[in-house]
């Protein structure tokens, strides 16, 4: 496969990964809304709150930036929020009290705060969006076990518990010499891509964790290749039936309304596959590599390149894994850029591409953190 994994990795720091400002507006995000629910607790002379538990993206370092076609959209951020065993009552009364909590003292909702089966989501008027998930706690002689709210039940649940096996089945999956966690970064991208095609079709494909469980279970490693890495995932999750039920920790996570979601995710790892295909043939240049990608991500990252390419012959040259001198210079020398250079400026640049590959040596890896 034709090897595109710097521009996946620059394309995966500027347009997927949050930035650490987007991670610092996540922290202010999270104690703001904590804030209303405990002062909204008081005025209302109801319990307090015993705990909270990050959960989601932002607990598992998964959150992504919008996709480019719905940059009007926001981070969506998990808090789980803890009552005494003693201090709770009914499920869905005690759902009540975090939505009339929030309502008390927020003031720039698009909507009214609303009781969702196992928790309560607020959605701002800037699209932003924040669920509290609410919980019980019960002291054991092991410690504290967990029940969720759900409907008008608590059932058992261990939030921790799933952010610790993401975090243990991010590092074990990894390759060892990657230098970070590759599997994370799939996740990323995987997470991106779905946001992507469920904004072009506006269909609804999975989300959260089910989306993030789906690509640890389809996940392909290649030690400094998430190009490819993340191919080979999609290829995997291509042939995956829709009915078949998502697992995480032991835990099935998706129900029935997965199943279309699940199907539409699969079709589209389909198509995208086949795109990504074209890119095992000998005579593959930087611009139908990042044509190929464009399909799959729907972003100008690639349309620029493209462009910048085909009026720019001072562009860094993709490399064509294992080829030697004559495969280093091959699709320069099929690209649009080269057909307006003399034969003699040619061989010049491709003898220059050369001498960079030897001195060089094998490259540096796709990503440094």
């Amino acid at each position: 496969m034709y090897d595109f994994s710097n521009r996946i990795s620059k394309f995966h720091q500027d347009h997927v990964r949050l930035t650490n400002g987007q991670r610092a507006d996540m922290r202010r995000r999270r104690e703001t809304n904590l804030e209303r629910i405990e002062k909204g607790l008081d005025e209302a002379d109801k319990p307090s709150v015993a705990e909270t538990i990050n959960q989601g993206g932002y607990a598992q370092k998964t959150m992504t930036q919008p996709p480019e076609s719905d940059q009007e959209s926001r981070y969506d951020i998990d808090l789980g929020v803890v009552f005494e065993e003693a201090d709770a009552v009914g499920p869905r009364t005690t759902r009540n009290w975090v939505r009339d909590a929030v309502a008390r003292k927020a003031t720039n909702l698009k909507n009214d705060p609303e009781t969702k089966k196992k928790c309560v989501r607020v959605v701002y008027a800037d699209g932003y969006q924040c669920d509290f998930p609410v919980f019980r706690r019960i002291q054991t002689e092991d410690g504290w076990n967990y029940e969720i709210s759900s409907g008008d039940e608590w059932v058992s649940s261990d939030p921790a518990a799933m952010n610790k096996w993401i975090d243990t089945t991010v590092s074990a999956k990894s390759p060892e010499t990657s230098g970070s966690y590759q599997l994370r970064r799939v996740i990323r991208l995987g997470k991106f891509f779905s946001k992507t095609h469920s904004s072009r079709l506006n269909r609804k494909f999975p989300g959260g964790l089910v989306a993030t469980a789906l690509f640890i279970e389809a996940y392909h490693s290649v030690e400094s290749r998430d190009d490819k890495a993340f191919r080979e995932t999609l290829r995997a999750l291509s042939i995956r039936s829709k009915h078949s039920p998502v697992y995480a920790n032991g835990i099935q996570v998706s129900d029935e309304k997965d199943i279309d979601r699940i199907g539409r995710l699969v079709d589209q790892a389909k198509e995208s596959v086949k795109e990504l295909d074209k890119l095992d043939a000998d005579n593959v240049t930087n611009a139908v590599a990042n044509k190929a990608w464009n399909t799959v991500f729907r972003h100008n990252f690639f349309e620029e390149v493209t462009k910048d390419s085909a009026n720019s012959a001072a562009l860094p040259l993709e490399k064509k894994s294992a080829l030697g001198s004559t495969g280093l210079a091959a699709p320069f020398l099929a690209s649009e850029a080269a057909a307006a250079l003399s034969e003699s400026e040619k061989q010049s640049r491709m003898e220059a591409a050369v001498r960079a590959r030897n001195e060089s040596g094998s490259g540096g890896k796709p990503w440094s953190k």
